[in-house]
């Protein structure tokens, strides 16, 4: 368990306690007010640990017990369940070595979801029960892509589906533990990958020249399209991290991990453009709490505002440009839309590759071109425009 933080809230001390093995925080009233030149800091700390100590005795009680590995003479008789559920747990073998070994920690969410489809994909199949690891068949798994299919899962669902146990499947067979892999050769469900929607340029410029109605909501749209900041890294900023016209990118917040460093370690340092800068002050101005440490975009003292806090904020926005729900949805414009938005804009004002991976803080120039979008980003005057400066470049003037 964390060391507990402290913080004030109405006149009294509170501790925020962060507990492990369920994956969350809690917060628990310290019954000690606020007051005096120490402001009692030294009693709520003795409150705290004291009420640690407790939580400690009963989080132990209540902690459901770790499946054992099954020893790798037996794998084969390992009913598969068992085996794939165990495998996405906190304190499996393979979590462990992703994070010690291979400076890879797997997220959190991304193991509840694997956990989730553990639950709601693999253990409903009525060809799964009774099944062991060992049992496990080519046909089985056909039979299983075709129950999933006809419980009208998409063909990105049943590929999400395979993974969780093609994966865990796959390192048994690497390990020498099973002497034949079932997932060779089994193919993915056809699925056509949707491109992700972008803003264009005359959108864009559209949304500068309406009415803020919401400082937050209009922040929390312009901090990720003019300083291409993701979703995690928009939860984590804080009032520290702002000076002198540069933001400072260096939180993720997470859901379940709470503050983390940022994905794929891009920190790095943005210019903070005018409309920004004039926005975080409308902000800071109403925010309860200022402090270096404290959230910009918070709901709660001391927590940052939740994912569907920013996503309404985007379909808000959205609307006061007259983009509506179900055209949102058809052009898959999303909040991670608008890093994207904000690469492809930096392509055509015709920055350098080089300076829009510095802004960007890709490390990859190949993933560089994957957030640039060129057709659905232009309007047909500027493919005119394009087709001008092709003919004047490649083609000789006509005589008059």
């Amino acid at each position: 368990m964390r060391k507990p933080t402290l913080y004030k809230h109405r006149g009294k001390w509170y501790a925020r306690f962060w507990i492990a093995e369920e994956g969350k925080y809690i917060s628990r009233c310290l019954d000690v007010r606020v007051e005096g030149i120490r402001e009692r800091r030294r009693e709520a700390e003795d409150a705290a640990d004291k009420i640690e100590v407790t939580l400690r005795s009963t989080v132990a009680l209540a902690a459901p017990t770790a499946l054992p590995s099954p020893p790798k003479d037996c794998i084969s008789s390992t009913p598969l369940y068992d085996f794939a559920a165990s495998f996405w747990r906190l304190d499996s073998e393979y979590v462990k070595e992703k994070a010690l070994l291979e400076k890879k920690p797997i997220s959190r969410h991304y193991l509840l979801s694997n956990r989730r489809l553990v639950e709601t994909k693999i253990k409903p199949f009525p060809g799964f029960e009774g099944i062991t690891v060992g049992g496990l068949s080519k046909v089985i798994i056909r039979q299983w892509k075709l129950w999933l299919a006809e419980q009208g899962c998409s063909g990105k669902s049943i590929n999400n589906a395979l993974l969780v146990l093609k994966v865990p499947i796959r390192r048994a067979f690497d390990d020498d533990l099973l002497s034949v892999n079932p997932f060779a050769g089994v193919r993915p469900a056809p699925h056509k990958e949707k491109k992700r929607g972008v803003l264009t340029p005359s959108e864009i410029r559209r949304l500068v020249k309406t009415p803020v109605n919401n400082p937050h909501s209009r922040l929390a749209v312009y901090l990720s399209l003019y300083c291409s900041m993701r979703m995690g890294e928009v939860r984590g900023l804080q009032w520290g991290d702002i000076s002198d016209g540069i933001i400072h990118i260096r939180h993720n917040w997470q859901e379940g991990e709470g503050i983390k460093p940022c994905k794929c370690g891009s920190e790095g340092d943005v210019p903070m453009p005018r409309i920004v800068a004039d926005l975080l002050n409308k902000v800071h101005a109403t925010a309860p709490l200022t402090g270096e440490n404290d959230f910009v975009m918070s709901q709660k003292p001391y927590k940052p505002a939740c994912r569907e806090v920013l996503w309404k904020a985007l379909r808000t926005e959205l609307a006061t440009i007259g983009i509506t729900e179900e055209q949102r949805k058809e052009r898959n414009i999303v909040y991670h839309s608008l890093r994207h938005s904000f690469v492809t804009a930096c392509r055509i004002a015709g920055f350098t590759p080089f300076e829009t991976m510095t802004l960007s803080r890709h490390k990859d120039p190949k993933m560089l071109e994957r957030y640039t979008h060129g057709q659905e980003a232009l309007e047909a005057p500027d493919i005119k425009q394009m087709g001008n400066r092709f003919e004047r470049f490649f083609l000789p003037e006509t005589e008059g």
